[in-house]
């Protein structure tokens, strides 16, 4: 597998539990292709730590990526990301991996199911949506507990009140009293609102109950399983 040298370019705080990292990568030959994922690995006091973590952004824009990193004091990169990473600290990266992938010729229609930080490869599907101007017509549905664990908030609410094509639904398990949008889970009623057409091609994302669960209701509510696409996370 090819392994590509890559630099922190910036790092932000998205959420309370939530760090995004860009990071550039100089080499022309790295590709990816919306919601793939990619090793990262770091060398920390003499010993290479590697996980894979979702690319967040589209194709589109190329020599760099983000990835979102949530919190973890039982995953050592992740903990170095949160407590530890800086800007110019260089990093490896494997090339763009795995079958959750979207490509326009595979569907005119595409629901985005996420949960809490699975919502990072479906990001990058969304993006390369509305980034590649692309005509798919996008649903994406984000289940969180917390809306303050919400990823780009702002940028989803703005690209749905730009772009006829994108839709957003979010919705929080435990909502605070502020929260005015949707809440509890995902379930049929909220499925149902979307309106999508029998071509359509469901993507789900998230812990793996959530997934196993996402795939039962919509099996149940008629669509094929040659329709759904799952990434587990566990």
């Amino acid at each position: 597998m090819h392994i590509f040298d890559a630099q922190i370019a910036a790092i932000t705080s998205a959420t309370p539990s939530i760090r995004v990292v860009r990071l550039a990568i100089p080499d022309a030959a790295f590709r990816f292709l919306p919601g793939q994922w990619v090793d990262l690995s770091v060398e920390l006091d003499g010993t290479t730590h590697t996980s894979g973590y979702s690319i967040t952004t589209s194709p589109v824009h190329q020599g760099e990526i983000e990835l979102a990193i949530k919190a973890s004091t039982r995953h050592p990169l992740a903990r170095w990301v949160h407590e530890r990473a800086q800007v110019g600290d260089r990093v490896q990266v494997s090339q763009g991996q795995g079958p959750f992938v979207y490509l326009p010729e595979m569907s005119d229609n595409v629901v985005l199911i996420g949960g809490g930080v699975g919502i990072t490869p479906l990001l990058s599907i969304f993006r390369h949506v509305r980034d590649a101007r692309l005509p798919t017509r996008v649903h994406l549905v984000y289940s969180v507990s917390d809306s303050r664990e919400i990823l780009f908030r702002d940028e989803l609410d703005a690209a749905a009140l730009a772009h006829d094509n994108l839709h957003v639904s979010i919705t929080v398990t435990q909502p605070d009293p502020l929260w005015r949008g949707l809440t509890g889970r995902i379930d049929p009623v909220k499925l149902h609102a979307l309106d999508v057409p029998d071509d359509t091609l469901y993507y789900l994302c998230g812990p793996k109950g959530m997934v196993e669960d996402m795939s039962a209701l919509l099996h149940d509510l008629g669509v094929p399983m040659s329709r759904i696409i799952f990434e587990k996370w566990w």
